[in-house]
């Protein structure tokens, strides 16, 4: 649990440093929810080797646990996306206080997920 949380902690800075690169150098609109998106797609695979080298002991197939991430986080994005634009277009929220509020509403969702499907250890191998 301690290593899942430090891999978070690590995550949830590098992930603000790619938003913040993306922000910068992102010349679409609506600019803060773009950067979102792309930041967000380059996050789940960033995530996904950060646990799978330091989280988890048991070993899944790589690109079968990456597939089952971007499919958990996907559904996220979906959801986030939608809240982002709204916060940052209608609210007109800054777009990194509009960042926290993002990765707030899909940090659980995904931490669940985590270790029950993206890193499902087969029921033959324990």
């Amino acid at each position: 649990m301690i290593r899942m949380l430090v891999i978070a902690v690590i995550g949830v800075i590098s992930g603000f440093i790619s938003y913040e690169i993306v922000y910068y150098l992102n010349p679409f609109s609506p600019k803060a929810t773009v950067s979102w998106i792309v930041a967000f797609l380059i996050g789940i695979a960033r995530q996904h080797a950060l646990h799978r080298h330091f989280t988890f002991q048991h070993k899944t197939a790589y690109f079968k646990s990456l597939y089952r991430a971007y499919i958990v986080d996907i559904g996220a994005l979906f959801f986030s996306t939608g809240l982002n634009w709204f916060l940052s277009e209608i609210v007109n929220l800054n777009h990194r206080i509009v960042w926290i509020c993002c990765l707030l509403s899909t940090a659980l969702f995904s931490l669940i997920l985590l270790k029950r499907y993206i890193f499902k250890v087969p029921a033959n191998s324990e």
